[in-house]
């Protein structure tokens, strides 16, 4: 009846969309790998098609998958979309999946979805003699998946001439189980066979690629690959406003001057040296982080009854009810809306240390939860301080920034469901679900500007969960930074992105690849919502491109083949790292 109902309503939305310049819809072909004990590979037709609508996806699959392919074609959607600078929210999208058989690999469709997403948007015509396998990460890049080895042979027996891999799976291992006889018993142990999937594919008369992005992807199906727009911003342009916002930081510190720790006189060598280069930002962060350690020091020095400790609370309670109310007031323009959800995240993550202060089982975890909420409380402040500077822009619609928030949190949670089902890193993944929880309570509240914001931060950090897990961490920076500058450049047509400009330059401060990667992507988010909400996104344009055989990895490398689900464990130690930085940086963010 469910399915019923679903197509019913892709006709009569067919019915209402005549005078659209792309086709109604677009099958794809790709493969997967049957469920049951003995893997073999299949094809599958993919076919989507699109509406115009609020940003729904909806998926039908015959007979079933073993992997929420819901999400997969979810972030398919909106990856196709980012990267064509097309609002997501204009168009419905529906995907109808059949298979002979139940199948193993949403996520390992996810690829193939999305190019099947732009050349539906793009009207491009596909050459169906190409096929690929390969997950889709929220930045465009393409990750591992399994059972290739078996997708080639489905492929080459389909008649495929080229087969798309993910980059780095050219050699995979293949599971084998191998039966030894001893007297009356059989004795089955596993090995693993390394098969070169390129040279495998020339016994089978299938050319075997490997391909990094969709954009890498989309030459081999199209012939046309996404032009990037050439950015025109500039970090100096937001120098005085960052300093302003350092200077007013660093002024708050003298009321702390005797509660100076060694620590707290550490970060602020280090603030004043980021402060001489220019990276006022950073300054800020550290300035922050500094007066955090410096309101602990006093807090232990002061607060020494639970009558006192009671009456710090009540104060930093009323002081949060008064400034959010304030912010409930304040009208919201294309340049102030950022300025806005900046101090309604802050205010959210102080009340929040505050519960947990309160309900804190230590004395010494109660004080350092009470001085966290008291300076991040300040800190919106701080951000506030900048408002006035800003407030010369038009009024947004308040009811489209609500429609936007419900959206985004929508997406944070598909986003997250899905990383959770691909086993993401999960301390990650667990500070995604905190931004998620919170990005709730402030919709609730309706604080709607910072609603959006922080689901951002969630879909971010989410996203990093997935990706941190595989790939070249070092070519995804610098893709994320570009990105960026070019989201940055879209977002100056319109406003002044001061908030993603200020992300952007902690990004090229971070020592760390991981925290350069965060915070260049949510630098883009950030911009690219702006943009949107001032309506100067322009569709990106296609060019035609070369018929492209893309570096393939080293003939020795050798990466272990999960057959069902990729669930890869590397990069784990220097992730490890990232979780120091990050959950200072997360605090201490301005």
């Amino acid at each position: 009846m469910r399915l019923t109902s679903i197509l019913l309503l892709t006709a009569l939305s067919f019915l209402l969309i005549p005078t659209l310049a792309f086709d109604v819809q677009k099958t794809i072909k790709a493969v997967a790998v049957k469920s049951g004990e003995s893997p073999e590979g299949v094809v599958i037709n993919i076919t989507v098609s699109l509406s115009p609508g609020n940003g729904r996806v909806f998926v039908s699959t015959t007979p079933f998958t073993e992997i929420d392919m819901q999400g997969s074609a979810q972030l398919s959607a909106l990856t196709a979309c980012d990267l064509l600078g097309i609002d997501f929210m204009k168009y419905d999208f529906f995907y109808v999946i059949e298979a002979d058989a139940p199948i193993v690999g949403g996520p390992s469709a996810g690829a193939v979805m999305t190019i099947a997403t732009i050349s539906l948007l793009k009207n491009l015509s596909l050459k169906e003699e190409i096929y690929m396998s390969g997950m889709i990460y929220p930045d465009g890049f393409i990750g591992p998946v399994g059972g290739l080895k078996y997708k080639l042979e489905a492929v080459a027996k389909e008649g495929g001439k080229i087969f798309l891999v993910p980059y780095g799976q050219k050699v995979v291992l293949v599971q084998e189980n191998v039966v030894r006889r001893v007297g009356m018993i059989n004795i089955v142990s596993t090995t693993y066979k390394e098969v070169d999937l390129v040279e495998y594919g020339k016994q089978l008369g299938v050319n075997v690629y490997e391909v990094k992005t969709i954009n890498d992807a989309l030459k081999y199906f199209s012939g046309f690959e996404i032009k990037r727009k050439e950015p025109t911003f500039k970090i100096s342009e937001y120098s005085e406003i960052l300093k302003s916002l350092a200077d007013k930081m660093r002024e708050n510190l003298s009321e702390l001057d005797k509660y100076t720790t060694s620590d707290a006189r550490d970060l602020i060598n280090r603030a004043e040296s980021d402060y001489n280069a220019g990276n006022y930002y950073s300054a800020t962060s550290k300035f922050f982080n500094a007066k955090v350690l410096m309101r602990l020091e006093m807090y232990k020095k002061t607060l020494i009854s639970a009558q006192q400790f009671e009456e710090e609370v009540n104060k930093i309670k009323e002081d949060i009810q008064k400034l959010r109310q304030y912010l409930k007031r304040e009208t919201t323009g294309i340049n102030s809306i950022q300025i806005i959800a900046a101090a309604q995240e802050r205010v959210a993550e102080s009340e929040k240390s505050l519960e947990t202060a309160v309900n804190s089982k230590s004395y010494s975890e109660a004080l350092q939860n009470l001085a966290y909420a008291r300076e991040r409380l300040d800190s919106a402040k701080v951000w506030l301080s900048i408002l006035q500077s800003l407030k010369d822009d038009y009024q947004l619609n308040s009811s489209e920034i609500k429609r936007r928030a419900e959206f985004y949190i929508n997406q944070a949670n598909s986003v997250l469901v899905y990383a959770s089902s691909l086993g993401a890193y999960s301390d990650l993944l667990d500070h995604a679900y905190i931004s998620l929880e919170t990005a709730k309570r402030l919709y609730s509240d309706e604080q709607y500007a910072g609603a959006v914001f922080v689901a951002l931060d969630a879909i971010t950090e989410g996203s990093l969960s997935i990706e941190a897990n595989y790939g070249d961490i070092s070519a995804k920076v610098k893709e994320k930074k570009e990105n960026a500058k070019v989201a940055l450049s879209e977002a100056e047509e319109v406003s002044y992105p001061v908030l993603p400009a200020a992300y952007f330059e902690f990004a090229e401060t971070a020592e760390n690849n991981y925290v350069k990667l965060m915070y260049y992507s949510l630098s883009e988010r950030i911009a690219k919502f702006i943009a949107i909400i001032g309506e100067t996104v322009e569709e990106k344009e296609l060019t035609h491109a070369e018929f492209p055989e893309v570096a393939t990895t080293p003939e020795k490398s050798a990466i272990k083949e999960i057959l069902k689900t990729p669930g890869f464990e590397a990069l784990l130690a220097l992730i490890a790292t990232l979780m120091i930085f990050f959950n200072t940086m997360r605090k201490g963010r301005r």
